[in-house]
């Protein structure tokens, strides 16, 4: 069973608004948060918020931490909601209340075919609309299931569908878009994801191209476009000239799966001419048909397109893969059909494509995959700019065993004028400069590393790469952060360093500061004004605006100051405090009892 992971406020903090983060502590001080249950990497619980029923969280971590959070709360400002901040909140300080309890597939794991139909009908009649989610998922289940050969045998293609079913369940889902897409003013109607009643049907396409029957993928796709139309055909003509201008949205993948089921069909000159004219049909008729213009061209061109072929051969010309104007899909159909090639490992033909249609970076990488790597090393010296192409081509050459050449094309792309993904590229080239023995690189690269990237992650790896070094380094390096803009990371080194003057300076100058709890924390013992100060400041903004829901906040940010002063000696100073505060607030019923419980002896 995986175990909770372990986090910290600062990195919960940073997942959310400072408004998000505030209201989510308060959530958990006032023990709002019920049912925490961990299964399987995922973790569950309830949150009473503003409406009767509660809102439900569901996080997703691993031993990283959260992978994506979720709440069934209308918030969409951006970051977590206060919902999962509270969760999250649980999950550091209180991880004992959190119930562990064994995955969902290790429960039914022992059941008989008979019992596992008894627990699905007592689910449905609980649950009655638990049936038409049954019956939507069951094609996708049935096409994906193993077979009974061994694990080691090749993929068998998925058995024939019932395509029946499968329309009639994007017709319904359809429907469904459309009525849960409505607010009481009608206002969220463009949120509306009518593509999302594709995705079961696609999810099939997918599973029959990937065992390469892509025959019954093309079967099925007639299917899902008919059932497309018909369903948009069913919905009232007034919504769905609302979505005309993004019909095209909704069918990209459709036409996508189209172009490379065609291409990997092996169809003959018939054959695509027959799927040609119905899918120039379709186009006219569909909502949405202009997506499929990519299939049409798959078709008609198929392997046999003479540019193609030219192009394929190595015949390079400036049109590329095209006779005459190129298309606005001509990217992604030249991404189908490099994907095709690296499947059948035509790679003669790949690298000649890539280059013919400007797909450069992945010229590279395969050239690199087929052991020519000094040829993809002297062209990506001569043509790559950016330093993110450069990282990205350096782990590959790393990948591929040939450290060296990842070297020198990494200090290559630390010469570049781009600034953008240097940061990235040079802690990577410490770290690999280090386990390959280049100890001198290796602290150059750290310190370029903490020049673009002032964070205490690449301030710790140059001290500890630096060695014996590092007293003499550290007030250069001292000089380095100072220059930067990264506040965040200034104070972050600041603090570690024990240089409380310089952090306070910096959180005084800037003028929102997202983790002033952890500069408080650190510097209290040093600058107990200072920190209590802060307190008191956080506190007095949601006193004097009034906020009743958030009076609790206030209170822990004045008991964090009050200890603070006590430990300071100053008792008389927080007494005083506490009287003027409590005058000032006097008529606030809610916030004086609990203002004074801050009362000492």
């Amino acid at each position: 069973m995986s175990t909770l992971p372990t986090l910290t406020e600062s990195a919960i903090r940073s997942r959310a608004s400072a408004q998000s983060w505030a209201r989510g502590r308060d959530y958990f001080e006032s023990d709002s948060v019920d049912n925490l249950i961990w299964r399987d990497g995922v973790l569950t619980a309830d949150v009473q918020g503003s409406e009767y029923e509660p809102y439900h969280v569901e996080i997703n971590c691993d031993e990283h931490g959260v992978n994506y959070a979720s709440c069934t709360c209308p918030y969409d400002q951006g970051g977590d909601c206060k919902h999962i901040i509270a969760v999250l909140l649980y999950l550091i300080h209180q991880r004992d209340s959190i119930e562990a309890r064994p995955p969902l597939s290790e429960l039914i794991a022992p059941l008989s075919r008979e019992q596992l139909v008894t627990l699905l009908t007592h689910l449905t009649i609980a649950h009655p609309h638990l049936i038409n989610e049954i019956e939507r998922r069951l094609p996708s289940v049935i096409s994906t299931a193993p077979a009974s050969a061994p694990q080691s045998a090749a993929k068998s293609a998925p058995p024939v569908i019932d395509t029946s079913l499968l329309q009639r369940q994007i017709k319904a889902d359809l429907r469904m878009s459309i009525n849960t897409g409505y607010s009481s003013w009608g206002e969220d109607l463009y949120d509306s994801d009518l593509g999302a009643a594709l995705q079961p049907g696609l999810q099939m396409v997918h599973a029959h191209l990937e065992s390469g029957d892509a025959r019954s993928a093309l079967v099925l796709l007639e299917a899902i476009t008919n059932a497309w139309q018909d369903g948009i055909d069913s919905l009232d003509e007034s919504i769905v000239e609302m979505f005309e201008d993004v019909a095209d949205g909704f069918t990209t993948e459709l036409g996508e799966l189209w172009a490379e089921a065609l291409l990997l069909a092996d169809l003959d000159a018939d054959e695509r001419e027959t799927w040609a004219d119905t899918l120039d049909d379709m186009a006219e008729s569909t909502f949405g048909g202009s997506s499929l213009l990519i299939a049409i061209t798959a078709a008609e061109q198929g392997w046999d397109y003479p540019p193609l072929k030219a192009a394929m051969a190595g015949h390079i010309t400036e049109r590329g893969a095209w006779e005459d104007e190129t298309p606005i899909f001509a990217e992604e159909l030249a991404l189908i059909r490099l994907r095709i090639l690296a499947q059948r490992r035509e790679y003669a033909a790949y690298l000649n494509l890539a280059q013919a249609e400007g797909q450069f970076m992945l010229y590279l990488h395969m050239l690199v995959q087929q052991g020519e790597s000094d040829k993809a090393l002297a062209e990506a010296l001569e043509f790559l700019n950016q330093p993110t192409d450069v990282h990205a081509l350096a782990k590959t050459l790393v990948e591929y065993e040939y450290p060296l050449k990842a070297i020198q094309l990494a200090e290559h792309g630390l010469k570049l004028g781009e600034e953008q993904g240097k940061a990235q590229l040079a802690a990577w080239l410490r770290d690999l400069a280090k386990t390959s023995g280049q100890p001198d690189l290796a602290l150059s690269s750290a310190q370029q590393a903490l020049t673009y990237e002032a964070s205490l992650e690449n301030y710790l790896a140059l001290q500890k790469i630096a060695g014996p070094k590092w007293a003499s380094l550290k007030p250069e390096i001292l000089t380095i952060v100072s220059r930067s803009q990264s506040s965040e990371g200034k104070v972050d080194i600041y603090l570690h360093e024990g240089m409380h003057n310089e952090a306070i300076a910096l959180v005084d100058q800037s003028r929102w500061f997202y983790d002033i709890d952890k500069v408080i924390e650190a510097v209290k013992a040093s600058h107990p004004d200072w920190a209590f100060k802060q307190c008191r400041q956080n506190a007095e903004a949601i006193m004097d605006a009034g906020k009743a829901d958030r009076y609790s906040v206030a209170v822990e940010y004045l008991r964090r100051g009050r200890d603070i002063l006590l430990a300071a000696g100053q008792q008389q100073e927080w007494s005083l405090y506490l009287s003027k505060v409590l005058e000032i607030h006097q008529r606030k019923y809610k916030l004086v009892p609990m203002l004074r419980a801050l009362r000492q002896g």
